[in-house]
């Protein structure tokens, strides 16, 4: 049988790594992304990869791509500490050693992006905002976007994200919930930046919460080396995260969010101060928290979802990516063992629907930290 043809709406981690596992089972796919280029806006920075995502990556990826991944990863936290914001701890234990590879892998989002477009960048085409899909008289699909091209398909796979359009027109009643909101931040990790900051925030999982329930996490983002060619090299940073209740902030510029921020740490202790004080500016970004409720099975033979497309998450628990990557490995496994791509569709439809709801209700137990995936 002729091999099918996926049609890929959406160029994220999840997409990219479904195109990657289906080029490596020999089965035709093309992505199609609405960003002009993989760095054109804020995504995020670190993602904390645990035994689903790490798995889901090294069967897709070639084995050439995983162990750059592995190359590249950042190095692993050393502990796991909660404290008020004098950083007196409230909790903390050690967290085991542990190699990179299968069981944990730190990843800088933008690095991952780049290793997954590597080997397929023929396929992938930026500037494409889909608009709607047609299901054709011979079941096929065709994908319209919104410069007026189309592109057909036997397959067509929404993972355009959260806000996702595909889902907007195949689950026009699936409903998306605000759980809150968190400003991101990053801050050059310098050598005078290093020595000053308390050990509790350097190389550690660790939130810190004040009495009203405002709290900060700070991750420390190193690799183990620097990147090699052509990836981008990313120097050291500390990536914070800031939630609190209440509504959103009224002012969304970066420097009105990083002044946001400044101000809630105003009396806190001067490690957390200074972050704060020398971050990036322009780096800083609102996001808000979402959460998806689940949804019946659909009927449409040649169109599906995957990632935060269909079960967005909080990153509480740090799984939405690896829910994600493991979407792009059931589902490209699924399409190259069996020969009808409408029978994998509906398996994978079924495992994912069980195992990805399930995900969303155990990140509301903890929506908002210590974040593994930002």
């Amino acid at each position: 049988m002729t091999s099918p043809k996926v049609l890929i709406i959406g160029g994220g981690i999840g997409g990219l790594c479904l195109a990657q596992g289906l080029r490596r089972a020999g089965v035709s796919a093309a992505v199609y992304e609405r960003d002009t280029a993989p760095a054109s806006r804020a995504q995020g920075y670190r993602i904390s990869l645990k035994d689903t995502g790490a798995k889901a990556l090294h069967a897709c990826l070639p084995p050439h791509l995983f162990a750059l991944a592995v190359a590249t990863s950042i190095r692993p936290a050393t502990r796991m500490v909660f404290m008020d914001p004098q950083l007196r701890p409230k909790f903390a234990k050690p967290i085991p050693p542990i190699e990179p590879g299968l069981a944990d892998l730190g990843v800088n989002r933008l690095t991952l992006r780049e290793i997954l477009l590597t080997g397929i960048e023929e396929t992938v085409h930026f500037g494409k905002t889909f608009h709607r899909y047609e299901e054709l008289a011979d079941g096929r699909v065709r994908a319209h976007f919104a410069d007026g091209s189309s592109a057909d398909g036997t397959l067509l796979v929404g993972a355009d994200g959260t806000h996702s359009p595909v889902r907007g027109q195949l689950v026009p009643d699936a409903v998306i919930e605000d759980l809150g909101w968190a400003v991101y931040g990053r801050t050059p990790l310098t050598d005078d930046l290093l020595a000053a900051t308390p050990a509790e925030l350097i190389d550690t999982f660790n939130r810190v919460i004040a009495a009203d329930g405002t709290a900060i996490s700070i991750a420390t983002c190193r690799t183990r080396g620097p990147n090699p060619r052509p990836l981008t090299d990313i120097p050291g940073y500390l990536s914070w995260t800031m939630s609190a209740a209440g509504p959103p902030p009224g002012g969304t510029s970066p420097h009105e969010l990083h002044e946001l921020a400044t101000a809630t740490v105003a009396d806190w202790a001067p490690g957390i101060r200074r972050i704060l004080a020398e971050a990036d500016v322009p780096a800083t970004f609102l996001l808000t928290i979402t959460s998806a409720l689940p949804v019946a099975p659909w009927q449409a033979p040649a169109v599906t979802l995957l990632g935060d497309a269909i079960h967005t998450m909080s990153p509480g628990r740090g799984d939405g990516a690896n829910i994600a990557l493991r979407d792009a490995r059931v589902l490209a496994g699924l399409l190259a063992l069996e020969t009808s791509p409408t029978t994998a569709k509906a398996e994978y439809e079924r495992q994912m629907l069980h195992y990805g709801f399930a995900a969303v209700t155990a990140s509301r137990e903890q929506p908002f930290g210590p974040s593994r995936s930002r």
